[in-house]
C-alpha cells in the first residue's frame, strides 16, 4: 500500500484542485451515460 505524502501549496491552489475535482466528479457520469447510450445504439464513432 502506498504511504500519502504531504505535498506544501497555497490556499489557491488546494482550492483550485479541489474545484477540478468537482468538475471531473460531475461530469464523469455524464459522459458514461453518454457512452453507454451510444453503445446502446450500435454508435461509437467520434464524427457521427
Amino acid at each position: 500500500m502506498a504511504t500519502m505524502e504531504k505535498v506544501p501549496m497555497l490556499a489557491e491552489g488546494y482550492e483550485r484542485l479541489t474545484a477540478d475535482l468537482k468538475v471531473l466528479r460531475e461530469e464523469r457520469p455524464k459522459i458514461v451515460e453518454a457512452i453507454e447510450e451510444a453503445r446502446a445504439h450500435g454508435d461509437l464513432s467520434e464524427n457521427a
